[in-house]
């Protein structure tokens, strides 16, 4: 009998970690804070104009920095505790009212102890609820690039398993669990794309598309061991159905099998194409 290497297939995780995880991801906070930081300067926001130019860079400076270490801690601690439990990862606008909902008064007690020092008040206890309403603004501005900076696309993986020291038994991929969502007929069939249609979700397979009642977040955890990735907000393909790449006016799209014509987003190009995809 012929021997063959196994054909086993790994899914890896899905979901990287999240940016108060990475040194990415953290970098890219401070960074937007000081670039916020300079831009409140400059305008005198919230009265600051009487201040000194180079003491306004310092106060926002300083206030910035510090409102970032505050984000980074709440959203590994308080947020990290719910992003599971209320599947944050698919919901970023939920995710970013409650990320500024716990900043507000956090980092509005951060300001309230810091501004006294540049002599503009004393600490009055009764001055904080002075800053709640500028700093909840700050902070809904500050979540917001955060959200578009940080977003990068939801992915399933596939990889053949390393070769056997020995004889090799071929072993049957896993199941995809997907595909028991799918009328009978789509089951065996290959899986092109999903694409989101308001509260239902389209799937284009080799046997033709079908229409289930699902999210599109919730339909990419299922679909371990097959390798693709979300291109747009509301496309994923999967990698293996890709027959061409389209480009046109700073547009890119995706043809794939089926004449299926598939969106890639500008904020997803940048991390397909360091993938390799594009």
């Amino acid at each position: 009998m012929r021997e063959t290497n196994a054909a086993a297939v790994h899914a890896s995780s899905m979901a990287g970690p999240h940016w108060s995880e990475t040194l990415k991801g953290v970098g890219r906070i401070f960074g937007s804070a000081l670039g916020m930081a300079l831009f409140l300067s400059l305008i005198n926001a919230f009265g600051t104009g009487e201040i000194p130019l180079l003491h306004r860079l310092f106060y926002w400076g300083l206030l910035m920095v510090a409102g970032s270490f505050v984000a980074v801690g709440i959203d590994r601690l308080a947020v990290g505790y719910l992003r599971h439990r209320l599947h944050l990862e698919g919901r970023p606008w939920l995710y970013g009212v409650l990320l500024t909902a716990l900043l507000t008064p956090s980092i509005a007690l951060v300001v309230w102890a810091i501004t006294p020092l540049f002599g503009h008040m004393s600490w009055d206890i009764g001055l904080y609820g002075r800053f709640l309403g500028p700093v909840g603004v700050i902070s809904a501005a500050m979540t917001l690039l955060n959200v578009l900076l940080n977003r990068e696309p939801q992915q399933s993986h596939a990889f053949a398993a390393p070769p056997a020291s020995g004889p090799a038994v071929e072993t049957p991929p896993e199941r995809v669990a997907f595909l028991d969502r799918l009328p009978f007929k789509h089951q065996k069939a290959d899986i092109y794309a999903l694409s989101a249609e308001d509260h239902y979700l389209r799937v284009h397979t080799s046997a033709g598309s079908t229409l289930i009642l699902m999210r599109l977040y919730d339909a990419i955890r299922e679909l371990e061991g097959i390798e693709g990735s979300q291109t747009h907000r509301s496309w994923w393909v999967a990698r293996d159905a890709i027959e061409d790449i389209r480009r046109q006016d700073g547009r890119v799209s995706l043809t794939l099998r089926g004449e299926i014509e598939a969106p890639v987003s500008r904020s997803y190009q940048k991390v397909l194409k360091a993938d390799g995809w594009i």
